[in-house]
């Protein structure tokens, strides 16, 4: 495909590179600035050539957020690779907020109504890789004890990581809100230790 804007999209993956043009402008924009439309002057192509890959605006933001768990869980798992078992937790918990800091709009975007993971199998997918991270830790030795701790584990990192995002929690500086994060992870690590698996 070409296009006669000078430095515009000309041959290769439109679909990926809609997809990388999306992520670019919610972050500088937010998601009310993702659009069909949008993407494609990012990219340089025409209006309607989006409508070949995405049926309209709910699927491109779909397949942004489908992008964002991906690479939520590769920070996931980078976090928790060469590390003590021991630690595996707290250091996966720290990579979960650390996301939610770098990624804001995205990571709004991924835990959005907006976007419908039901109807979507491929960002079902993605979603579960990157919660699966988390179960994988659980230790519990039951299935019920498993998703007990599991959730449990989501609700403090993601509760925590939307705090920090709302600047609801009042801090100094980033040293303060990094040593928080760490206290935290680490008192709820060794509460969940704590408790009976059966």
């Amino acid at each position: 495909m070409s296009t006669s804007e000078p430095g515009g999209y000309h041959h290769g993956d439109l679909r990926r590179a809609l997809v990388e043009a999306g992520l670019r402008l919610l972050t500088e924009g937010g998601a009310d600035s993702l659009g069909l439309r949008e993407v494609a002057r990012a990219v340089g192509v025409s209006a309607s050539a989006p409508y070949r890959h995405f049926e309209n605006r709910q699927a491109l933001l779909a397949a942004v957020a489908r992008e964002g768990f991906l690479r939520f869980a590769v920070a996931l798992d980078a976090a928790g690779r060469d590390v003590p078992d021991a630690q595996r937790l707290e250091a996966m918990g720290a990579a979960y907020v650390g996301f939610a800091r770098e990624n804001p709009q995205l990571f709004r975007l991924m835990f959005s109504p907006e976007v419908s993971k039901d109807a979507n199998p491929e960002l079902m997918s993605a979603a579960s890789t990157a919660y699966g991270s988390l179960a994988a830790l659980a230790g519990a030795e039951n299935p019920e004890a498993e998703r007990e701790a599991t959730v449990a584990t989501w609700a403090l990192v993601h509760g925590l990581s939307v705090l920090l995002l709302d600047d609801q929690v009042r801090l100094n500086d980033e040293a303060d809100r990094d040593r928080l994060v760490a206290r935290i992870l680490s008192r709820f690590v060794a509460g969940l230790r704590a408790l009976p698996n059966g």
